[in-house]
């Protein structure tokens, strides 16, 4: 397993998330949207206003040549209030 690290920016009122976690070797070379959507699934302690109830990703992007995986998005909240977020995840660096 490796070591990643990912960064969530979201919007004014809320705050920037640093997150670390495990993931195969082999993980950075899916595609961009799933490496994102798998983060996703994993991430707790996000700083919002509820639970969101899913997330959906407009755009996601694999630099291939640096390891890493840029998106922007949105968490779907229960009360339908659409959170936008810009994520970026990488291997952890020592």
């Amino acid at each position: 397993m490796t070591k990643y690290r990912a960064i969530i920016v979201l919007p004014a009122g809320a705050s920037e998330g640093r997150f670390e976690f495990d993931a195969p070797e082999a993980f950075m070379h899916n595609a961009p949207s799933r490496i994102v959507d798998t983060f996703l699934s994993t991430v707790t302690g996000l700083d919002l206003p509820g639970d969101p109830v899913e997330s959906e990703i407009n755009s996601a992007h694999n630099f291939r040549d640096t390891q890493t995986v840029t998106a922007s998005g949105s968490f779907i909240m229960r009360t339908g209030t659409a959170v936008p977020f810009v994520a970026m995840i990488s291997p952890a660096r020592e």
